[in-house]
């Protein structure tokens, strides 16, 4: 099949091997494997992991590349943190969390990290854009990564996040903390709200 042929039977900007084995199915599966070879490297195509494409010229967004790339997901962390001020040093990955096994994804479209969370406390995100609300982004930075943390205040004067400037929900926060059911993620919140409201105090 000639490029211009699968581009037109191909709906999607984001494909897998198999759904292109359905529009290439006169096609040996050698055959096909060759020609999307071929084009990933005349860049046509764009190899975004093994056996999943997007054509290069065609507008796929971070949130149908990273459903994709590994499901179920949701944007969190870091980079959801960094979107509303609370993190402003820059973040150079998309941060997520799955309910499967931790991965990483160094693809042309950018790198996706994702880290695994339980089931129970996979929840607090918009189901269109896969967008944690900031608050539940909060609560999984620090169960996620709370075993650096140190409930002291200057710690978190060096850690700079800006809870206090963003309309911050404490309640919220500490709503989705619950589903964790963890005493020292809860433990490392009230010190740092603590520490956030006496920072608010003293501006």
């Amino acid at each position: 099949m000639k490029l211009k042929d699968f581009r037109k039977w191909m709906k999607k900007a984001i494909f897998t091997t198999a759904e292109a084995r359905i529009v290439c199915f006169t096609d040996k599966p050698s055959v096909l494997n060759l020609q999307l070879h071929q084009w990933t490297k005349s860049g046509d195509l764009i190899s975004l992991k093994r056996g999943l494409f997007m054509f290069s010229d065609k507008h796929a967004t971070k949130t149908e590349i990273a459903k994709q790339l590994y499901y179920p997901c949701y944007f969190s962390l870091e980079y959801v943190l960094n979107l509303h001020g609370i993190m402003p040093e820059a973040v150079f990955e998309y941060t997520l969390v799955t309910t499967k096994t931790t991965r990483r994804f160094e693809t042309p479209a950018g790198v996706f990290a994702y880290r695994k969370i339980k089931r129970e406390a996979f929840a607090g995100f918009d189901s269109e854009t896969l967008m944690a609300e900031k608050e539940k982004a909060l609560a999984d930075y620090f169960y996620l990564r709370g075993d650096s943390f140190k409930a002291e205040d200057d710690f978190w004067k060096e850690s700079r996040l800006e809870a206090t400037a963003t309309n911050m929900d404490f309640k919220k926060v500490f709503r989705y903390a619950k589903l964790f059911k963890s005493k020292k993620l809860e433990f490392l919140l009230h010190s740092f709200f603590a520490y956030a409201k006496s920072h608010q105090t003293r501006r």
